[in-house]
C-alpha cells in the first residue's frame, strides 16, 4: 500500500509504476476475450425486464466527455480518489475526463459524501427522476447530473478507512456513471478472480480497473443518435408502470453493499430476524445528511409480525416492528412504495442497533437505532403472488433459487433453515 503521505503526483507515479510491473507480468500469457469474465459489461440496467421509475440501476454517459463536479459535503480524501481515478483509471480509455467546480448543462455526475444512515451500502449511483435522460441506440439509459453517493456512517467505515480503500470505491463508484456493472456477484474479497476495481463487496479489493474494463469502455458507442430514435425519450415522460411491476424496485438501487451471501442459509444466518408478514402502512421516515440541501431520506414502513421464521425479537418488535426502506428516488417514491401494504411476505431483517453495536458506535447511536430494521440485502424479500414465491427487489441474489417455488414451501425451507 503506498504510504498516504506522500503527496499525490508521487501516489499517482508509485501507482502508475506498479501498473507498469504488472503489464510486464503479463507479456507472454494470452489475451482476454472482451467480456469474458464471468461478470456483465457495459449496460443501463442489471434488470431490464420492467418498467421502472424511477430508474433503478446503472447508466450510461451521453457522449466521451464525463464531467464530474464536486459538491461541498465531498471530503478532501474522497476527493483525491476521484481525481486519481478519472486521472489514471479512466484517463486512459477514450474517455475525456474532467472536474468542474459548478454543475452545468455538461455535468455527468455530482458526488456527495455524508453518513445517510445505516442502508446497506457503503456507495451508490443514483439518476434522478427529473435529470436530463432519454435511451441511446444501444437501447442503454444515458443520464447527466447522476448522483454519486458516498455513505460515511460509521457502520461502513472500513470503505473509507484508508487511501487504498478509497481509491477501490472511487474507482467502482465511477465504473458506474459510465456504464461499468459488477464483475460476478461476488468474487469475494479475499481471493477476486480479476484485479478490477468493478468486483463488488471488496472494501479491501483491487484500486484500478482490468484490461477488460477499458476494452468494454473503448468499444461503447457513447454518443446519441444521430436522428430520434423510437425509443428516445425522458424517463419522466416514459410509459406508466405495469402494474405487475413490484414497488420494492424504488427502494432499490445498483450499489455497493457491504455483504454478499451465495446462499439462503448463509442469508439467514446473517439476519437478526427472519419473519413472515404483511406491511400495513407506509409513511415518512427518518432523515441523514442534507448539509448542502440534498438529504438522504427513508419511508417507514410498519410490518405486522405473524411468524418468526429464524432468529429473534425482542418483546416490544413481537407483534409489529419498523422497517426502513431508502428513498434513492427522495420522497417522491413514498406513494410507489404504499402499493407493497398487505401483500404476504417473507422479510430478513437486521436491527439497525445490533448494526450499530458492531460497528462500535457510541451508545446513543445504538440506542437511536434501536428501534428500527433494514433488509439484510437489498432484494432480501419473498412476495407471495397466486400462491408463488415472487423476488420483487431485483432476485440475482442468494434467494434466487426460491423464485417461482410454492411459498407455503419456501416458508417452510426458512424456517427449517434456522
Amino acid at each position: 500500500m503506498t504510504d498516504p503521505r506522500l503527496p499525490i503526483r508521487l501516489r499517482s507515479r508509485s501507482r502508475l509504476l506498479t501498473a507498469l510491473i504488472v503489464a510486464v507480468a503479463l507479456i507472454g500469457q494470452p489475451a482476454a476475450v472482451l467480456g469474458d469474465h464471468g461478470g456483465r459489461d457495459i449496460g443501463s440496467l442489471l434488470r431490464c425486464d420492467r418498467p421502472v421509475n424511477p430508474p433503478r440501476c446503472t447508466s450510461v454517459g451521453d457522449n466521451l466527455r464525463h464531467v464530474v463536479v464536486f459538491d461541498a459535503t465531498l471530503t478532501d480524501g474522497l476527493a483525491d480518489a476521484l481525481r486519481d481515478t478519472l486521472a489514471e483509471d479512466y484517463g486512459p480509455t477514450k474517455l475525456t475526463t474532467a472536474v468542474d467546480e459548478t454543475v452545468t448543462d455538461r455535468t455527468d455526475v455530482v458526488a456527495y459524501s455524508e453518513d445517510y444512515g445505516d442502508n446497506g451500502a457503503a456507495g451508490w449511483v443514483y439518476c434522478p427522476a427529473d435529470a436530463p435522460q432519454g435511451v441511446n441506440a444501444r437501447g442503454d439509459r444515458w443520464c447527466r447530473e447522476q448522483q454519486l453517493h458516498f455513505n460515511l456512517n460509521p457502520r461502513y467505515g472500513i470503505f473509507f478507512a484508508d487511501e487504498a480503500s478509497r481509491d477501490h470505491v472511487a474507482c467502482h463508484e465511477i465504473g458506474h456513471t459510465v456504464g461499468l456493472l459488477h464483475w460476478g456477484n461476488p468474487p469475494e474479497s479475499a481471493e477476486p478472480s480479476a484485479a478490477t476495481c468493478m468486483n463488488s463487496n471488496t472494501p479491501n479489493g483491487p484500486t484500478g480497473l482490468h484490461e477488460i474494463d477499458r476494452d468494454h469502455i473503448n468499444a461503447y458507442a457513447y454518443s446519441l443518435p444521430r436522428r430520434p430514435h423510437p425509443w428516445i425519450r425522458f424517463i419522466a415522460e416514459g410509459p406508466a408502470i405495469r402494474a405487475t411491476a413490484s414497488a420494492w424496485s424504488t427502494a432499490s438501487v445498483d450499489a455497493l453493499e457491504v455483504e454478499h451471501f451465495a446462499t439462503p442459509d448463509e442469508l439467514v444466518a446473517a439476519a437478526d430476524a427472519v419473519v413472515r408478514g404483511r406491511i400495513v402502512s407506509v409513511g415518512p421516515g427518518r432523515t441523514f445528511g442534507g448539509a448542502t440541501g440534498v438529504p438522504f431520506r427513508y419511508a417507514a414502513a410498519t410490518v405486522a409480525v405473524d411468524e418468526l421464521l429464524a432468529g429473534s425479537l425482542p418483546g416490544g418488535h413481537r407483534s409489529t416492528l419498523t422497517l426502513e426502506l431508502p428513498l434513492y428516488g427522495g420522497e417522491a417514491t413514498l406513494a410507489r412504495l404504499q402499493q407493497l401494504e398487505a401483500i404476504d411476505s417473507v422479510f430478513l431483517l437486521r436491527n439497525k442497533g445490533e448494526s450499530a453495536r458492531a460497528a462500535g458506535m457510541a451508545a446513543g447511536d445504538v440506542a437511536r437505532d434501536a428501534d428500527y430494521y433494514r433488509l439484510v440485502t437489498q432484494d432480501a424479500v419473498i412476495e407471495e403472488r397466486g400462491g408463488r414465491a415472487t423476488l420483487p427487489a431485483g432476485g440475482d441474489g442468494a434467494l434466487a433459487v426460491f423464485e417461482g417455488l410454492r411459498f407455503d414451501l419456501v416458508v417452510s425451507r426458512l424456517r427449517a433453515a434456522d
